[in-house]
């Protein structure tokens, strides 16, 4: 049974990536590597607010959700409808999911999680949410995103402080950043 859910969701995958490989952007969903190198940077006795953008089809947020203590709070942001539809279907009374941009959060997290593709959106929406993630993390608050390539950080370096990880275990191989805001906010 849990074979033919994971095939069910990886073929979910790849017809979204098909139908728009610009917002979808991977071939494949992430691998438990690359999940368990993410949720590794978060500090879990700390995080009671806690975001994803671009969730897919919920590989991330199981992880995720393992990790959340118990009166955490997961607000899921992703626009694909049918992704949105799979990720309501995830049973946790401590996740919301947000049919929305990313560019939308309006509180304050403590850490937020991130698959967007980035590097295929246009430039003044990528900027946009990286601003608005910045914002929207608390003093010690921390943005971990993912990417394919290392060409996204002149515009991290716009936002944050940060150093990347390496995951070779992944389809692609892909880079982990754990990213601080360039100021405290409160």
């Amino acid at each position: 049974m849990l074979l033919t859910e994971s095939l069910k969701t990886t073929a979910n995958f790849i017809t979204q990536f098909v139908r728009s490989p610009r917002t979808v952007g991977a071939i494949a969903p992430s691998t438990p590597y690359l999940c368990r190198q993410m949720v590794s940077s978060a500090d879990w006795a700390y995080s009671r607010r806690v975001a994803e953008f671009g969730a897919g089809t919920g590989v991330l947020t199981h992880h995720i959700q393992r990790h959340m203590r118990a009166d955490a709070r997961l607000d899921i942001f992703e626009t694909n409808p049918h992704f949105c539809q799979a990720l309501r279907n995830i049973a946790d009374r401590r996740t919301a999911v947000h049919c929305a941009s990313a560019a939308a959060i309006t509180q304050k997290y403590d850490a937020i999680f991130s698959g967007l593709p980035l590097l295929a959106f246009p430039q003044a929406l990528r900027q946009t949410i990286l601003a608005q993630a910045a914002h929207a993390l608390t003093p010690d608050g921390v943005f971990i995103q993912f990417q394919y390539s290392s060409l996204l950080e002149d515009s991290l370096s716009a936002h944050f402080l940060w150093q990347r990880t390496l995951v070779w275990r992944n389809l692609p191989p892909a880079f982990v950043y754990l990213c601080r805001a360039r100021t405290m906010r409160g």
